[in-house]
């Protein structure tokens, strides 16, 4: 059974979405994660307050940290997302790459 660890959620966060919710004044930080695979979240600055944390969360956090070996679920402090809608937004981009990658393997910031 592989765990999730801190040190790789942190790295997958800053890789992958902070520099996303920095355009836009917002942040997020690591609450815990747990040995089980469950990994708590809390929107900072700008994200707190923003209409879309919702879909920013069903979208660009949960589902980028879900492909982490080991995790298990991931949540937001704040957000609210019943399992039938997380299920239906898990299904709707499993087929699309939702990856940032650098320059160095070939495309900056496909979405």
């Amino acid at each position: 059974m592989t765990v999730v660890d801190f040190p790789s959620v942190e790295e997958a966060l800053d890789a992958q979405v902070r520099p996303l919710l920095r355009i836009h004044g917002g942040g997020i930080a690591v609450v815990s994660v747990s040995a089980a695979g469950d990994i708590e979240l809390e929107f900072e600055g700008a994200c707190r307050a923003c209409a879309l944390k919702t879909v920013t969360y069903a979208i660009a956090v949960r589902e980028r940290l879900r492909e982490l070996p080991g995790v298990r679920d991931v949540t937001v402090r704040g957000v609210n997302l019943s399992r039938a809608a997380l299920d239906r937004v898990a299904a709707a981009y499993s087929a699309h790459p939702l990856m940032i990658t650098g320059p160095s393997q070939g495309m900056e910031h496909p979405l």
